[in-house]
């Protein structure tokens, strides 16, 4: 996939990821999810593509000093954008790139799944990743621990610098 093609997926994703019905069905999921994390349905991936998405997505973005892909449920949140705004040649493509890495990923140690995630097909994994990036700093958790956090309405700051090591802003 070149960065033109990047871009416009990018693009198309999160003008999707706009939309109220995705975001609300988003924070209904992430709720109920908490509350009994088993009761998970995803809505395109099968339940064994599930977990291993979770882990994909964790591997992707793991927990550091701030919490990890999996705490955010990226995973809910990929799934979710791959089941109602990505084209049906990139949702077969994402579906068999989970099969093809398959359960014996939920073995390896997390060294093996980074070199097994970066040895996936460019096309899937872009996508993949861009979903993961997109689904985690938009979440209540990358927005407040992984970025810095603004509460918006505040005042208008332009062209702020910042200091070394600082975290780059979010608002929400």
């Amino acid at each position: 996939m070149d960065r033109r093609q990047s871009l416009l997926c990018l693009s198309t994703i999160a003008a999707h990821a706009l939309f109220p019905h995705m975001l609300a069905r988003f924070a209904l999921a992430s709720e109920a999810i908490a509350a009994a994390a088993d009761e998970w349905r995803p809505e395109l991936v099968s339940p064994a593509q599930g977990a291993v998405l979770a882990e994909v997505a964790e591997t992707i973005l793991p927990e550091t000093d701030t919490p990890g892909a999996k705490a955010a449920r990226v995973h809910v949140f990929i799934d979710l954008a791959l089941a109602r705004c990505v084209a049906p040649a990139q949702q077969q493509a994402a579906l068999a790139a989970l099969d093809a890495l398959g359960a014996t990923f939920l073995a390896l140690s997390p060294t093996e799944r980074q070199r097994r995630v970066e040895r996936m097909a460019p096309e899937p994994l872009g996508l993949l990743r861009e979903l993961t990036l997109l689904g985690y700093f938009s979440s209540e958790i990358g927005a407040t621990q992984a970025l810095a956090y603004d509460a918006v309405p505040g005042g208008y700051r332009g062209c702020l610098d910042l200091k070394p090591g600082q975290k780059a802003w979010a608002t929400r």
